[in-house]
């Protein structure tokens, strides 16, 4: 009885566990769906790659966020649409294609594990020509 008790509890931490790692990244595309940079920011770690057309860099989150911001101010989302979303050991991701008024960006989302939570690791807007 406590045997089956203690796995009830375990597998219950699990699945709780893949919710709220879901939860993150689902976070991430409906930041990308209403064009809202803090939203997006609220998922990033102290430091996250992001790559916005030809110019990469290294952004603490309050300098990602401001990126963000002004890359919607310019192009103002008119949709998303998820192409793939999966997991990898390292953690979740996916890929769309982001509607933009200006065009529309192939969009990668990369999460990662840290400290307990899921968090961006990388961001990357590509141009579709």
């Amino acid at each position: 009885m406590k045997k089956s008790l203690a796995l009830l509890v375990l597998s219950l931490t699990f699945w709780g566990f893949v919710q709220l790692n879901a939860q993150n990244i689902d976070g991430v595309i409906n930041g990308l769906k209403s064009g809202n940079a803090a939203t997006i920011a609220a998922n990033a770690p102290a430091n996250m790659l992001l790559t916005i057309a030809d110019k990469s860099d290294t952004y603490s989150s309050a300098k990602a966020q401001a990126a963000l911001k002004d890359f919607f101010s310019k192009n103002a989302p008119k949709g998303f649409d998820l192409k793939h979303k999966g997991k990898s050991p390292n953690g979740n991701y996916a890929i769309g294609t982001l509607a933009t008024a200006n065009g529309n960006y192939r969009v990668n989302i990369f999460m990662k594990n840290e400290g307990g939570k899921e968090v961006i690791k990388e961001l990357r807007f590509q141009l579709i020509e």
